[in-house]
């Protein structure tokens, strides 16, 4: 072979590999780091202490917020017509934006659920604890449920759609009281006592919920209750027993196990007048009762890593994981992220976290406008074309969204996408020298 036309079958071969990888690196920079719709979601599930997608870990933990208003405030609005709650939220646009997020008045439930987990993918928030807080929503939820039940359905489907669009989780809250009486789920006494009607109507429709719901991949878990240790719940009918309050955790588990494949947990306190700090108190609340998912909720300022490694371990050593269920920094009011708890948390193997507030996320409130459809391939993807520039930065400052330092954020994404796309141009340099070495010397030896 002459060496003209060794040098030249080398710098084709040399030419074809190097394309081949430039066409695979395009395609890669087309798509979102929020782009998981396009696959669909993994399915989450528990295998012992580990939260796991598809039968796989990974190395993402779920991070968010609590939404304790949005579903009872979107009932309201499309299935009871109370036109008041329309684009409302505690999240976003009340009480702590100065209802600057940009979903008011929606034609339709699923234009405004869009709207919403697109909101909550810009700040980079795969999960969102939302749901019935306390009595009122409750009511709203259970309501809904009994007297509209098609349109409830159809509002939480369009709901897990989007949020399964902007590849972000819910963790559908089914109930919960920060007062006393507890609601009473159109039955009598408390829903507390497992003989009376009032837990029974209550466990009927925990079980059609989860039944409801079953298919769809953007449940990551459901909250059976929210806050049942509450102080004011303690003081007017646990009355300090430890035991009692565990009991019931244990028959809630028991009697809607098999419901749902989807893992159950329930948003207990741990703390306050009914459970100590300990182990024990620990197992009693959340980590012995028979759920998938242990949980916690704490608020608090202090900078203390065994705070939160300590649950941790609590969790591991009864074969769960755990979920801080609401988690802010109270040194202030309005409450604000406990970005410190965040980072301790982590630090000790922590694998999800849903914050109270947003408020001390960089870059927030948001206030850039309507943000484009998932679908819309501008949507969050690295392009660095103007369009996006606008979406991912509308104020021109260079928060792009991002979440703290423990979260990371688009634009560290970003550099490190650019720093793959290099290594690889170079690896593929080397190569194509190589060839061209291999056939000038083989053109020489002829």
């Amino acid at each position: 072979m002459k060496s003209a036309t060794v040098l030249a079958v080398a710098l084709s071969a040399a030419l074809l590999l190097s394309g081949g990888a430039l066409a695979t690196n395009a395609s890669a920079a087309d798509h979102s780091p929020h782009a998981v719709h396009q696959h669909g979601l993994p399915r989450v599930d528990v295998s012992g202490h580990e939260i796991v997608f598809n039968d796989s870990t990974k190395d993402d933990p779920l991070f968010g917020v609590v939404d304790p208003t949005v579903l009872a405030m979107a009932t309201e609005n499309y299935i009871n017509g109370n036109d008041e709650f329309a684009g409302r939220s505690s999240v976003f646009n009340s009480p702590d934006t100065a209802h600057s997020m940009p979903i008011t008045q929606n034609e339709t439930a699923e234009i405004f659920w869009n709207q919403y987990f697109a909101q909550m993918a810009y700040y980079d928030v795969n999960l969102v604890r939302i749901g019935a807080a306390d009595i009122w929503g409750t009511e709203i939820q259970y309501q809904a449920w009994q007297d509209h039940n098609d349109e409830f359905t159809s509002l939480l489907t369009d709901m897990c759609k989007a949020a399964e669009s902007n590849g972000v989780y819910v963790c559908l809250v089914l109930a919960g009281s920060q007062e006393y009486p507890a609601y009473q789920f159109g039955g009598e006494g408390s829903v507390f006592d497992t003989s009376s009607s009032a837990y029974s109507n209550y466990i009927q429709y925990c079980k059609s919920m989860m039944s409801l719901l079953e298919n769809e991949n953007a449940v990551a878990m459901y909250d059976m209750f929210n806050e049942p240790d509450h102080n004011n719940c303690n003081a007017n009918y646990w009355h300090g027993d430890k035991q009692a309050f565990s009991n019931w955790a244990s028959a809630v588990a028991e009697d809607t196990s098999g419901s749902s494949t989807h893992p159950r947990t329930m948003g207990v306190a741990g703390l306050g007048t009914l459970f100590e700090w300990s182990r024990d108190d620990f197992g009693l609340s959340t980590g012995d009762v028979g759920f998938e998912i242990a949980h916690r909720h704490y608020y608090a300022s202090a900078k203390d890593s065994s705070l939160f490694s300590q649950p941790e371990a609590w969790a591991d050593h009864y074969g769960l994981p755990l979920l801080w269920g609401e988690l802010a920094d109270n040194s202030v009011y309005p409450l604000i992220r406990h970005t410190y708890g965040e980072e301790a948390i982590w630090n000790a193997g922590g694998q999800a976290i849903t914050s109270m507030v947003l408020t001390g996320t960089d870059g927030y409130p948001y206030t850039g406008g309507t943000l484009p459809d998932p679908d819309e391939p501008a949507y969050g993807n690295n392009n660095n074309n103007e369009e996006n520039d606008t979406i991912n930065n509308p104020e021109g400052n260079n928060s792009n969204g991002s979440l703290n330092t423990d979260q990371g954020s688009i634009d560290s994404s970003e550099k490190n996408e650019s720093k793959g796309s290099s290594a690889s141009l170079a690896v593929i340099s080397l190569i194509s020298a190589i060839v061209i070495a291999i056939a000038l010397f083989t053109a020489r030896k002829q």
